[in-house]
């Protein structure tokens, strides 16, 4: 059985923040950019759940998501603590299953994407992937970028 879970990146950020890389926010354009993003997409994203990194800029972008499509948002210790490689980032989203999706960042959420496409992708600020996941392969249906036609 096929199931379907969306890696995001975050959106645009803060390239710095007094209290750490934690703290770092997302910038106002970002925020606008993903939320109309988001918006632009909701018809293809009937989420379940949205699983995303404890850091600021995630939960944020996570926020305005759910907004978008009316998942409920929890925090997942596992998304970015700079821990898993792309290949964990995969196994993880199988585990939380169809309909999920997981917000990150790079380099964890490139790596998963390209792994998955065969090949590398660039993966912009505020990107989401669709990734269709059948007996263990792992391939990439769709990925929109924030600005790029929907």
């Amino acid at each position: 059985m096929t199931i379907r879970f969306f890696l995001v990146r975050h959106g645009r950020a803060e390239a710095r923040h007094p209290q750490g890389d934690a703290a770092r926010r997302l910038l106002p354009e970002g925020r606008a950019e993903f939320a109309a993003h988001a918006r632009a997409l909701a018809h293809d994203l009937t989420l379940a759940r949205i699983a995303t990194s404890p850091y600021a800029r995630a939960v944020e972008t996570a926020a305005l998501l759910s907004d978008a499509t009316g998942a409920a948002v929890e925090e997942d210790g596992a998304l970015g603590s700079g821990e898993s490689d792309g290949r964990g980032l995969l196994r993880h989203g199988r585990l939380l299953g169809d309909r999920s999706a997981l917000v990150g960042h790079n380099p964890e959420i490139g790596e998963a994407i390209s792994l998955a496409a065969g090949r590398q992708i660039e993966v912009p600020p505020g990107a989401i992937a669709a990734i269709d996941e059948d007996r263990g392969e792992f391939h990439v249906a769709w990925v929109r970028a924030p600005g790029a036609a929907s």
